[in-house]
C-alpha cells in the first residue's frame, strides 16, 4: 500500500511533461490499479507478475483500495529483467466492472492501449470515447505506454483479508462498505490531490 501511494505521490512530483502520468487522464477515470514493482523478465520465454491495489472512483469518491494480482507470459528474443512500476488508468463504468470480474484478460475483455503522454493525452480516442484502459509503466524515473495485451488480473483474497480482517471480497472492498485502514487513507489522499 505504502510503494502504491509513494509511485503516486512521485508520478505528480515530475515536472516535465513529457515524463509524467497525465492527470487529466486520472480526472476522467472509473478506477486506477497501481502495481510497484512489478517484476518483468525472461530467457527466451518471459513474463510479468506483480502484486498491487485497485481504487474506483466513482461521484467525486475513490473507494478501496484493494489488493490484486496481475500477470503475463511471452515468448520471443528476450534476455534480463527489470523492476518497472505500472498504472492502469481504467476508464468507463462498464470498463471498471469487467475489470474486476474473475479471470479479467486485458485485451480479451476489454481494450487495452499503451497510454497516451504529454500532449497526445488529451486527444479523444477510441478508448476515452467507448471506455478501456490505458496502461503506463515508469522505469528511471519517466513514465511511458506499455503493451500488455493477454495480461491476466486476479483478487488476491488473502491480502485483503489480511489488511481489512472483515472480508476478502474485492467487490465489497469497492462498492466502499468498509473503511480502509490509515496507509489505504493516505493513498486515496495522494489521489485526491490529482482530482
Amino acid at each position: 500500500m505504502e510503494k502504491s501511494r509513494i509511485v503516486v505521490e512521485e508520478m505528480m512530483l515530475n515536472v516535465e511533461q513529457e515524463k509524467k502520468l497525465p492527470e487529466d487522464m486520472i480526472k476522467k477515470c472509473a478506477g486506477v490499479a497501481i502495481f510497484p514493482s512489478m517484476v518483468k523478465g525472461g530467457f527466451f520465454v518471459g513474463g510479468a507478475y506483480g502484486k498491487g491495489v485497485v481504487l474506483k472512483y466513482k461521484n467525486g469518491v475513490w473507494t478501496g483500495p484493494a489488493f490484486i494480482t496481475i500477470g503475463a507470459g511471452s515468448f520471443g528474443l528476450q534476455f534480463g529483467a527489470q523492476s518497472v512500476d505500472l498504472i492502469l488508468v481504467i476508464l468507463g463504468e462498464k470498463t471498471m466492472d469487467a475489470f474486476m470480474r474473475s479471470k479479467f484478460k486485458l485485451g480479451a475483455d476489454v481494450a487495452v492501449a499503451a497510454g497516451p503522454v504529454g500532449a497526445q493525452a488529451t486527444a479523444a480516442t477510441e478508448i476515452l470515447l467507448r471506455g478501456g484502459i490505458y496502461s503506463y509503466s515508469r522505469t528511471k524515473g519517466a513514465f511511458i505506454g506499455i503493451s500488455l495485451e493477454g495480461a491476466g488480473i486476479g483478487s488476491n483474497t488473502g491480502l485483503n483479508q489480511a489488511y481489512y480482517g472483515n472480508t476478502g471480497n474485492t467487490q465489497v472492498i469497492l462498492a466502499g462498505t468498509v473503511k480502509p485502514p490509515e496507509s489505504g487513507q493516505k493513498l486515496i489522499a495522494a489521489l485526491n490531490k490529482l482530482k
